[in-house]
């Protein structure tokens, strides 16, 4: 069988550093459960955590470990800020390049007539002029919170969040950034940009284990739980009280995902983020160049500033299909709508969506030229 192309990681990384498997070893030969016992195990756990909480906070450019909340992943993240900050009556607003992790949670409070609240959708697809735009004319004096992607999950384009974060904070508005194609791949500082909660998945560009991911609250209004359970702390109480991040995290943490996480964001920042966006859209741009070149192939949604991912079909072959034939060919990628509906209705793909291909750091320059001649024979 020939060697394996991976083209998939908006999906997953794959092929973990060693460090984070031995990280995660580590954690389940080694710590008991943290924050739940005062004995040397439970504590050595603690510390770990908190390192972790630390490293996070490093990385996105902010200096509250107590404000990193730990979840299952970046949907259970999103879930619990959205549901959190969520009043009767509020208005939400969010691109059409969102996933369906920002799509479903908001859907389901606007379904429910009881709460009165509703969502509006802006255009996220044009220049930054056109989405500032749409973006201004949707707001509602009821506006009180705004989920919109760092990166999109289908054709990669970044947002330009400061300048959307400037115009929710002159109007009081809560700005939740969905960082999971960001993270890990292009530099993300939180102040800088003015994100008030930051929602990240740990499994992709920052190389964690899967069924990791947390929020790092960057503003001093902080949501309501939508999970109680123990946390170690005020035990007598009915109520999740308490202050973060233990408010928010109910139940047992993943230690051991969380120490492997801390171990990918270790590796990728000594890599360099900076080094990682630009070797990433360096390949990205060469890929696009290449299937350019190719008969029948329609590319959707080329931007100027990307994560390495990009969409396309060839003609007279749905993406499902084409997937199928390059997954024969022992290469990763994705077909289909890749659970972000509104955005292949706005980039015109059709109803069978199109074929993703998701680049990271490590991929090559010979990879994607032996892609390319597969595609071309097809």
């Amino acid at each position: 069988m020939n060697k394996l192309i991976y083209f998939d990681n908006a999906a997953t990384t794959v092929g973990k550093p060693e460090c984070v498997s031995r990280a995660v070893i580590t954690a389940l030969e080694r710590y008991a459960n943290p924050g739940r016992s005062g004995h040397l195990l439970s504590s050595l756990a603690a510390g770990e955590v908190y390192t972790a909480r630390e490293i996070v906070c490093r990385l996105f450019g902010y200096d509250k470990p107590e404000n990193v909340v730990f979840t299952q992943n970046a949907t259970h993240a999103l879930n619990l800020a959205i549901k959190g900050y969520a009043t009767d009556g509020c208005h939400i607003l969010i691109s059409n390049l969102e996933h369906n992790s920002v799509i479903r949670p908001v859907h389901a409070l606007a379904n429910n007539k009881h709460t009165g609240i509703t969502y509006d959708v802006f255009d996220a697809t044009g220049d930054e002029s056109e989405i500032i735009f749409d973006f201004t004319s949707k707001i509602k004096p009821q506006t009180t919170i705004v989920v919109v992607t760092l990166a999109s999950n289908v054709c990669g384009r970044i947002l330009p969040i400061s300048k959307l974060a400037s115009l929710c904070h002159k109007k009081g508005i809560i700005l939740i950034c969905d960082a999971s194609q960001g993270a890990g791949c292009v530099p993300i500082n939180v102040k800088a940009l003015g994100i008030d909660v930051l929602c990240f998945a740990g499994h992709k560009g920052l190389y964690g284990p899967q069924g990791t991911g947390g929020i790092l609250f960057c503003c001093n209004k902080y949501p309501s739980t939508i999970i109680e359970g123990g946390n170690g702390t005020n035990s007598r109480d009915k109520e999740m009280s308490g202050e973060l991040p233990e408010k928010l995290e109910a139940g047992t943490l993943n230690t051991p995902g969380i120490c492997g996480l801390s171990a990918g964001i270790n590796y990728i920042t000594k890599i360099g983020i900076n080094e990682v966006y630009q070797r990433g859209n360096y390949l990205i741009q060469n890929l696009r160049e290449k299937l350019l070149n190719i008969p029948d192939i329609t590319l959707y949604g080329m931007y100027k500033h990307q994560t390495p991912t990009l969409i396309f079909n060839k003609k007279g072959i749905m993406s499902e299909e084409l997937t199928e034939i390059l997954n024969k060919n022992a290469i990763c990628v994705r077909g289909g709508l890749h659970c972000a509906p509104l955005a292949h209705t706005a980039l015109k793909t059709g109803d069978n969506g199109a074929v993703r291909a998701s680049l990271s750091f490590k991929n090559t320059i010979s990879e994607i030229e032996k892609f390319c001649k597969v595609v071309s024979r097809i």
